[in-house]
């Protein structure tokens, strides 16, 4: 056995005096008592990821950043910054790994403040049999480009179907098991990063923890994409919460579930918010069927759950006085009654839970899911009114009222004047919801694709929202969430310590 070093206490004691000595020399020492404050700084660095397009070929990336407040005016290219280092943002290509593909260039966007439909080419095999291939993409900004930016993948009319997500270490979804419609069930693991990570899939169903070893220990290469298919693991599951957790490294992560086999229509599963005691999820509207609750309890204790609806008329409980209780390690699904106009739930429990909602609509339906309160702003970048689709934005105040300017940002070379062209303040009282339509900003061209920007002006109570398109009067097409899309970050006071010494 190698014998252990020891080091005397004295030695201890005047090593840990020198080095205080060292740091009053270094530090003068203050006049009174020292304030250390939080410091606020603008964000120089923003990266997303755009899962693939589902059945592979072409896509389109509905991208904003550098919101028009931090813009003076249109830009000529991608340099839009001040400092020494020029602001650029652009898509770079993560193909699968283990694929030999014929790699496109980055794609950059041109504009900062105003709203690019970016197509990203199908990407070809470089075998002799040149064919399609599955790809996702990653989205970076830096400089004043990377402030407020947002991507999501849309639809050939500038739909937005999913967000493009940040890169993580431990992301949650909550949704349909094959028994609950969800024939197919895949999940994208994108690797933005310069080093590899190490991702373990954890899946609980309303049958309790399923065993995934095969989805244990999955290295995802630097600058690659990994897909994984999950619906044999839940083959036999109502609900499926999927837990992807990384211990080694972060990633960004998507799941599509099709209710027909792989020939269907996918739709996204957005991430939710990590489990917690208190959830809200914005954006529930009215649809022609019933919607659903999923819930996931990942701990061991059982959870006992309370679900308020806030609605435009004010909170009810569409549950009644009755609690939803589950046990431990699984999860579970509450068919939603209407709910009286488009609401937000507000869900309270004895333990931290993850949920998320599903409308239906076209394909499976529509998700919304639980999310933060909005700081500085939200962009909802891919928006359109074409083919008879309608754009309203939700937006629920659950304690204090709100003031909220929205504004409609047009797109890049087709908007008339550029920049913002049209802004709106509505009021959402505490404890109500408000739904407002949103239209393309004047100038621009009819059925193009446009970006709101909701802000919550100052003194505001906190202020959740999400951004519903409908196709003719019930049928729900797509959901967005709305998440902070800032352009400052606070940085943690820096203080002066003491390391320990290790023999």
């Amino acid at each position: 056995m190698r014998p252990a070093h020891l080091v005397p206490a004295g030695v201890v004691l005047v090593a840990l005096g020198a080095i205080a000595a060292a740091a009053q020399l270094a530090t003068p020492a203050p006049a009174g008592k020292a304030q250390v404050a939080t410091r606020q700084v603008a964000v120089t660095a923003a990266a997303r990821a755009c899962p693939p397009v589902p059945g592979g070929g072409s896509g389109q990336v509905a991208f904003i950043a550098g919101s028009p407040a931090v813009s003076a005016g249109p830009a000529t290219g991608t340099s839009t910054g001040t400092g020494p280092a020029a602001s650029q943002a652009q898509l770079t290509p993560l193909p699968l790994a283990g694929t030999q593909l014929q790699i496109p260039n980055p794609i950059s966007a041109t504009q900062s403040g105003l709203l690019s439909m970016l197509t990203t080419p199908a990407t070809q095999s470089a075998s002799k049999k040149t064919s399609t291939a599955l790809q996702a993409w990653s989205v970076t900004a830096t400089g004043t480009m990377a402030q407020a930016m947002e991507a999501e993948e849309t639809t050939s009319a500038g739909l937005a179907s999913v967000r493009c997500g940040e890169p993580g270490s431990d992301l949650w979804f909550v949704g349909p098991g094959q028994q609950g419609g969800a024939a197919q069930i895949q999940l994208d693991l994108m690797n933005i990063d310069a080093l590899p990570a190490s991702v373990y899939v954890n899946i609980i169903t309303d049958a309790g923890q399923v065993q995934a070893d095969g989805d244990t220990g999955i290295t995802v290469p630097p600058h690659q994409t990994v897909t994984e298919a999950l619906s044999s693991l839940a083959g036999n599951a109502s609900v499926v919460a999927i837990e992807v957790r990384t211990s080694i490294g972060r990633v960004a992560a998507d799941v599509s579930e099709s209710s027909h086999g792989s020939g269907a229509t996918a739709s996204w599963l957005p991430s939710t918010a990590p489990p917690s005691t208190r959830l809200l999820i914005p954006g529930v509207p009215p649809s022609a069927g019933t919607a659903g609750l999923y819930l996931v309890d990942p701990g061991t204790t059982s959870a006992r759950i309370s679900v308020s609806a806030i609605t435009p008329q004010g909170r009810h409980q569409p549950l009644g006085p009755q609690t939803i209780d589950m046990p431990g390690e699984s999860a579970y699904y509450v068919p939603l009654s209407p709910l009286g106009g488009t609401a937000t739930l507000e869900l309270t429990s004895n333990v931290p839970v993850a949920a998320g909602v599903l409308v239906p609509g076209s394909g499976l339906g529509a998700f919304t899911t639980a999310t933060a309160p909005i700081t500085e702003q939200a962009v909802v970048a891919g928006n359109t009114t074409s083919s008879g689709l309608g754009v309203t934005v939700v937006l629920s105040a659950p304690a204090g009222q709100a003031r909220v300017r929205l504004t409609e940002v047009g797109e890049t070379g087709v908007a008339a004047s550029p920049g913002v062209t049209s802004s709106q303040i509505v009021t959402v009282q505490s404890g109500h919801t408000l739904t407002v339509p949103a239209t393309p900003p004047k100038g621009a061209k009819h059925g193009s694709a446009f970006a709101i920007v909701i802000t919550p002006l100052a003194g505001s109570g906190p202020l959740y929202a999400a951004r519903v398109e409908t196709q003719g009067q019930n049928t729900v097409a797509s959901i967005v969430p709305a998440v902070s899309a800032l352009t400052t970050i606070m940085l943690p006071a820096v203080r002066d310590s003491y390391a320990a010494i290790s023999p």
